[in-house]
């Protein structure tokens, strides 16, 4: 009885202490003509055994081969693999050893154009903005421009095999207007045409009555003096005027649907009176304009004023998914693009992939001297940061921000989420680690987080770039989507993929930039420095914002009388140091000027139009 009872107890030490032992499969993507797969839009779903969840999720991989770990061996695995997140191809492994292949045939892809019409279905909608989503998860995949024909760019993307698989297309006319359609199904390995015909009427003939009102809310009159109204589309251009009546009313007709604004000016003078925007989807016919401020205040030439009351004209480039062995021609042409013009880029580096390709490692420890090139951390993996705990999170970012320190020799503290996606949780973990600035979606900064992590989202996405369009108009597009995002946050980030300027062999990337498209890069770049933005990092362009705040915070108690006219001047010497003599405390400021600090606080005018007036009035010696 003792000898059995030892025999049991010594087999059973090994189950107790080793455990399960891991393994590994390495799974090669191809398409079912042969050629290799491009990776770049496939996740994978790992399940083990009969389980109806899945064991691992791998919703990007980095490579082809790609090597999934950690997998405890004698278990069976089901593959399942998507692109542009539509099913594409399963395979089963029985895992018996360390290590076992296993080779995905994928569909090829499909070509989808899309062609775009008003609702008569005849007359084609230009420059109007195509996005394909998967509706599985609401992700866009593709995004083009229409040209004059009302036609995007074709898009090879993966096509609908698995019978709940479909696309969602989306069509907008400018910040506002949108249409969607779906289902859309893509055939495989052929070149597809898509019609849709939106609800929005080719033109709008009805007559679009703007009344213009005073201050007291009564329609101007002969008294208030002459008026024009001047007509801009969405991208500044005036496209039409008409003259105020005696009743205070002006007219247009004609026009398509779009994004518009109403400027009235004062034709005695020249000034500016008031304005509004509107999107005309075909139903307003009646819009009404109302001053929002007094117009016996200083009036001086302006264009539209911007939402935000700080801004810095600054635009970050940040060029998102660097790493090992992948396009690193492509990666390091692009960032020259910025190194050789002594201008600013972010890269966003992916921490465990980075590291041991000496071509693209040589060239940012090479360029770093410059100031130029700014480093951010893109992931790990370029995993989900929301499916994680926070400690998970913090320990992530700790050790993606040493690596890049320890191989660049910036310590970076800029985080890109993947996906754009975080929480609340990746914040605080962010201010563990003293990473001070994240780049992702917007999301609110939680009270007690305001003074350690700042928000500064991406808002231009410039994937159209890439396209074989006209490429003058991409560049106008580009130009005015960078000036939106500048009036509204004050400044614009764009957000970069090398991937979308590496020539192609037909089927996948390959590692030779695309010099037209990345030349076409640089003229937006160029034409935006001679616009007078200013090109940073987005760690330099966060520096800026602070040192505004403070600058908002005088004026603030300056109208509130909490500090004195000799502060509040003193406050802002940066900005108007050129008219300040020495040693001149300013001690005249008439109380009416105050007024103008209550519509900066307001918002109802930019911090250039506020000091702007400053300057004036110290000019003019009515502050002295």
């Amino acid at each position: 009885m003792y000898l059995v009872a030892f025999s049991v107890f010594m087999f059973s030490i090994p189950i107790a202490v080793f455990g399960e032992i891991n393994g590994s499969i390495a799974v090669t993507l191809i398409y079912t003509n042969g050629d290799t797969a491009d990776y770049w839009p496939v996740s994978l779903k790992i399940y083990q055994d009969t389980n109806q969840t899945p064991y691992k999720e791998i919703e990007s991989v980095t490579g082809n081969p790609f090597n999934i770990i950690s997998l405890p061996i004698n278990h069976q695995y089901k593959i399942v693999a998507y692109a542009n997140g539509m099913y594409s191809s399963v395979s089963y492994v029985n895992l018996q050893q360390s290590h076992q292949d296993v080779t995905m045939k994928m569909p090829l892809p499909g070509g989808m154009r899309i062609n775009v019409f008003y609702n008569d279905g005849i007359t084609p909608i230009a420059n109007a903005t195509v996005s394909i989503k998967s509706a599985q998860d609401n992700k866009t995949w593709a995004q083009s421009y229409t040209n004059t024909n009302g036609e995007s760019l074709r898009f090879w993307i993966q096509p609908t095999t698995y019978q709940d698989d479909r696309y969602i297309v989306e069509i907008h006319i400018g910040n506002h207007l949108s249409y969607s359609e779906s289902p859309v199904y893509l055939r495989p390995g052929t070149a597809q045409e898509t019609k849709i015909i939106t609800n929005w009427p080719p033109m709008i003939n009805s007559l679009i009555t703007a009344k213009i009102f005073n201050q007291q809310l009564h329609p101007v009159g002969p008294s208030d003096g002459k008026f024009t109204v001047n007509l801009f589309d969405n991208s500044g251009r005036e496209i039409a005027n008409s003259p105020v009546t005696s009743r205070g009313e002006a007219y247009f007709s004609n026009i398509k649907v779009g994004d518009y604004t109403f400027k009235v000016m004062k034709t005695d003078d020249n000034s500016e009176w008031a304005s509004t925007t509107i999107t005309e989807d075909g139903t307003i016919t009646n819009v009404q304009i109302i001053p929002i401020k007094n117009n016996t205040e200083i009036h001086y030439p302006s264009t539209i004023a911007p939402k935000s009351k700080i801004g810095c004209n600054c635009i970050a480039f940040r060029l998102d998914n660097i790493q090992d062995y992948w396009l690193d021609d492509v990666q390091i042409k692009i960032i020259d693009s910025f190194v050789s013009r002594d201008i600013g880029i972010t890269t966003g580096i992916i921490g465990n992939t980075f590291g041991n390709d000496t071509k693209i490692v040589s060239y940012l420890k090479s360029e770093t001297y410059t100031g130029n090139i700014d480093t951010a951390i893109n992931g790990w993996n370029f995993e989900d940061f929301t499916t994680l705990t926070k400690n998970q999170q913090a320990d992530l970012l700790q050790e993606s921000r040493s690596k890049i320190s320890n191989i660049t020799g910036i310590n970076p503290i800029v985080f890109i989420p993947p996906y754009g996606k975080a929480n609340n949780d990746t914040l605080h973990a962010m201010a563990d680690n003293n990473i001070t600035i994240i780049s992702g979606s917007e999301l609110q900064i939680p009270q007690d987080l305001v003074d350690k992590v700042s928000s500064y989202p991406a808002s231009v996405f410039p994937s159209i770039l890439t396209q074989d369009i006209n490429q003058s108009m991409v560049n106008d597009k580009m130009l005015s989507s960078i000036d939106n995002s500048i009036q509204t946050n004050g400044y614009a980030i764009v957000a970069l993929n090398f991937q979308d300027y590496a020539m192609t062999n037909g089927t996948i990337k390959i590692d030779t930039p695309d010099m037209e498209r990345i030349q076409n890069l640089e003229k937006i770049v160029d034409n935006a420095r001679n616009k007078g933005y200013q090109i940073i990092t987005i760690n330099k362009l966060a520096s800026l914002f602070l040192n505004q705040n403070s600058t908002e915070s005088s004026i603030y108690k300056w109208s509130q009388n909490e500090i004195s006219n000799a502060e509040f001047i003193d406050s802002l010497k940066s900005h108007v140091v050129d008219l300040i003599p020495d040693n001149h405390n300013f001690t005249k400021i008439p109380n009416w000027a105050k007024h103008n600090a209550v519509f900066y606080d307001d918002g109802q005018i930019s911090e250039k139009e506020f000091l702007d007036i400053i300057r004036y009035l110290i000019g003019i010696n009515i502050i002295e």
